[in-house]
């Protein structure tokens, strides 16, 4: 391979990055996407003050739905963006109350300053009580206040920026290809210092309590003040709340539907929450949300996943003809289940093989390395007992009660697919990655169970 194929492979590794969205120009809208659905119920009544929510499996596109909807209501609202992953804020342990101090700071970016510190002094006092210098002042919270990364950059930039931080050279071919490799998916990681929040937890804080209560009027102030310094009315969006592993179920409970905290609030919110909004009911609805599934890129949508590969691979300078052998990018559409960030992994996984054999095009052979290696992660961890789950839900398309098969999903071993009219139910189905071994579990059971097995 010469120095030109090796930087290209490099280049199409920086923008295969699973764990970031992606920039502006490589986004590619589901057939069953939200964002513009979401854009129009804002622009029916901007000052109506209305909270969605996001709602979809984890690595499902709701970051990058989030990110749509923040470009194409930037020219039509005061757009305030958080990121909790990159403000280091732990989704496992954040309040409605954290959310909704962390959601006024990032406001106060748009009051002039001299009005703002007031602001703050008093926020912060509000939300810490004798806490509250230890929270620094307002530069030091918006230091450690990430909001959602500049798309109009793309890609490369973005990677340069934080290879330039690591000390790493990714002009040189060699030294790219070990920086891209060790380095991978998160080089963005860096950017968020961490918001310093409240030592004590505040559990669940109700609105009509004082606590709620004070926080709730110097919220009012805040969002009075943005509205005297920006005429376009207040839109807040909130990615990272998804990390809520085991205990997800529970922490949406006491976020969404003990307390009106966030549902009061005086701006349209839009907020990504965890997985388990699909496999367990709750009463969001009824607390003042509106729900929006992200489907991802179902069986009906491969072709708009494919699309999504090709952009980030053309946007590398590749030449999808003569680069990439016919058929691989819907094949890796295909196995990924519809899922974009495992797209995008099994993507990069193939092109890393192909660049490490020094081969000038992406073949089947690297396909299917990236396709193994990808298949292998779904399977760890699995035992009988996820067979047999895993066996209902091929069998019957719904997900089984047991506590387990709601973590088969969240992790990505169960699928959701948008509901067949006239059902207003999902159907769960069983990854296509791991189809094969349950097919083959099912065989040996119907084996065992014939007479005189």
């Amino acid at each position: 391979m010469d120095d030109a194929n090796r930087t290209r492979w490099i280049r199409v590794l920086r923008n295969l990055r699973p764990n970031q969205p992606p920039p502006e120009g490589l986004y590619v809208e589901p057939r069953h996407g939200c964002a513009a659905a979401i854009v129009d119920d804002f622009l029916v009544d901007p000052v109506a003050c209305r909270k969605f929510l996001l709602i979809g499996a984890t690595g499902g596109g709701k970051s990058s739905e989030l990110r749509e909807i923040a470009r194409r209501l930037r020219d039509q609202a005061t757009l305030v963006t958080i990121d909790l992953d990159a403000s280091g804020i732990n989704a496992t342990s954040v309040s409605a109350f954290d959310l909704l101090y962390i959601s006024a700071v990032q406001l106060l970016r748009m009051v002039p300053q001299k009005e703002a510190e007031p602001l703050f002094d008093k926020l912060r006092k509000r939300y810490a009580g004798d806490e509250a210098q230890e929270l620094g002042d307002l530069k030091t919270a918006w230091g450690g206040l990430s909001q959602f990364a500049e798309a109009g950059g793309g890609v490369a930039t973005a990677m340069g920026v934080a290879a330039a931080a690591a000390g790493v050279d990714l002009g040189d071919a060699a030294t790219g290809t070990a920086a891209v490799l060790s380095l991978g998916g998160n080089l963005m990681g860096q950017m968020g210092a961490g918001l310093r929040l409240r030592s004590q937890s505040s559990g669940v804080v109700a609105e009509t309590s004082p606590m709620g209560r004070s926080l709730q009027e110097v919220c009012v102030e805040i969002a009075r003040a943005c509205r005297k310094s920006n005429p376009l009315p207040l839109c807040v969006l909130i990615d990272g709340l998804e990390k809520m592993n085991g205990e997800a179920g529970e922490r949406f409970r006491q976020v969404f539907e003990q307390t009106r905290l966030l549902a009061d609030t005086q701006w349209t919110a839009v907020i990504a929450s965890p997985p388990c909004t699909l496999t367990e009911t709750n009463s969001a609805a009824g607390r003042g949300y509106l729900t929006r599934p992200v489907w991802g890129f179902g069986p009906d949508d491969f072709e708009r996943l494919k699309t999504l590969l090709e952009r980030r691979l053309f946007e590398a300078e590749v030449d999808l003809e003569r680069d990439v052998e016919a058929g691989q990018l819907f094949r890796i559409a295909e196995q990924s289940g519809g899922l974009p960030r495992l797209a995008v992994q099994i993507a990069y996984e193939s092109v890393k093989t192909a660049l490490l054999s020094k081969s000038p095009t992406l073949t089947a052979a690297h396909t299917d390395a990236g396709i193994q290696t990808i298949a292998q992660q779904l399977g760890l961890g699995l035992n009988a007992e996820h067979l047999r789950i895993l066996s209902a839900v091929r069998a019957r398309g719904l997900l089984p009660e047991a506590e387990k098969a709601a973590t088969l999903f969240a992790d990505g071993r169960i699928l959701a697919h948008p509901p067949v009219p006239p059902s207003p139910m999902p159907r769960f189905v069983v990854h296509p990655l791991l189809a094969g071994d349950v097919a083959l579990f099912d065989q040996r059971n119907t084996l065992e169970r014939l007479p005189g097995a």
